[in-house]
């Protein structure tokens, strides 16, 4: 079952029990994580992002080769690493072993893109439980994943390592931005070459069923692309700026 092909066994599903089961278990290993980095320095948060970040990619390195080799797909969406959340491999990377701007654009990302698209996936996730069991290589990757993107957003945060202002809005805007061309082209190249219509890295080029994208992909029709872009780009950081704004009480930030 471990390694099944998806659809072999009957899916975990969302909103299940297995589901439920998940879920708390990870939020209980947030909790523990954090509780145990409670008095960890500048320099031990650095030293926890690189260790996390490069765990991280030797997961992804797992699930590629095992979508490449056990269920043969051949379908770009299921193995390439171009999805908003895929970022935290990239920004852990800017975040622990980057100077100056890089790391900045790197903190900046991990403490809001990551916390905003780890909860994100972790109420609603529509690429692993649909598709497989919960005990699966998949379903456990992706929860394992989420929930360390949750983990680094919230040690950065917590520890005081970095505090978002908003002139930091931009390098979000940029690594997004970035992601999302990268994507757009290779989604319109790969189907134009393949004559497929299945490539959608960054959920920037079609229909995601299932989820709420197909109310925004029927609703906005030519827009849908734009508004993706604008919304992955701007959306998570302004959402955990403004509550940090909201809920704690201001003082004055300096830069890292």
């Amino acid at each position: 079952m471990f390694l099944a092909d998806p659809y072999q066994y009957e899916p975990a599903g969302l909103f299940t029990l297995s589901h439920a089961l998940l879920l708390t278990f990870t939020v209980l290993l947030i909790a523990v994580g954090l509780y145990a980095s409670r008095h960890m320095t500048e320099r031990g948060v650095r030293r926890t992002v690189r260790a996390v970040t490069a765990s991280l990619w030797l997961l992804e390195i797992v699930k590629i080769l095992f979508v490449l080799f056990k269920t043969k797909s051949q379908n770009p969406n299921d193995f390439i690493p171009l999805y908003y959340c895929s970022l935290i491999l990239y920004a852990g990377l800017l975040s622990s072993v980057g100077r100056g701007v890089l790391q900045r654009m790197g903190d900046c990302f991990v403490a809001t893109g990551s916390l905003v698209g780890g909860i994100v996936f972790l109420i609603m996730p529509t690429t692993s439980l649909p598709r497989y069991p919960a005990l699966h290589l998949i379903s456990l990757h992706s929860f394992v994943l989420h929930g360390l993107m949750v983990y680094l957003a919230l040690l950065l945060l917590l520890r005081r390592v970095y505090r978002p202002v908003l002139r930091d809005i931009w390098y979000c805007v940029i690594l997004v931005s970035v992601t999302c061309a990268l994507a757009l082209v290779f989604n319109t190249v790969y189907d134009r070459v393949s004559g497929t219509a299945v490539a959608n890295l960054m959920f920037i080029s079609k229909d995601f069923p299932g989820t709420p994208i197909t109310l925004l992909y029927h609703v906005l029709g030519v827009f849908f692309s734009p508004f993706m872009w604008i919304v992955q780009a701007f959306g998570p950081f302004l959402l955990v700026w403004g509550t940090m704004r909201l809920v704690i009480c201001p003082k004055k930030e300096h830069h890292a």
